[in-house]
């Protein structure tokens, strides 16, 4: 398995969108239980994303990122990482 960084602009949030955050959070949620997230972060604008997602390919990341509730309001960027460290610490979402 390899880890990968993936990153995106967010476009605007519309009606829509914003009726699947439930679903998006659930679905980040159970990506962390499974162990394939290591991180997921949204900007305080709302404008930018990233996450960090462990599998076996690009095209992996690919075909989880497609399972994303919002993934048609990204643009995602997927980057194959050689070297990550992490500290865990849990900011408070607002």
């Amino acid at each position: 398995m390899a880890l990968f960084i993936v990153e995106s602009d967010i476009s605007r949030m519309d009606e829509r969108m914003a009726r699947l955050i439930p679903k998006q959070r659930a679905f980040v949620e159970e990506m962390f239980q499974r162990g394939i997230f290591h991180m997921y972060a949204v900007s305080e604008n709302l404008d930018k994303w990233w996450c960090s997602i462990e599998a076996d390919s690009e095209e992996e990341v690919h075909r989880i990122l497609d399972d994303m509730p919002i993934i048609n309001w990204l643009n995602p960027t997927v980057n194959g990482l050689m070297r990550s460290e992490e500290h865990t610490s849990e900011l408070q979402s607002r």
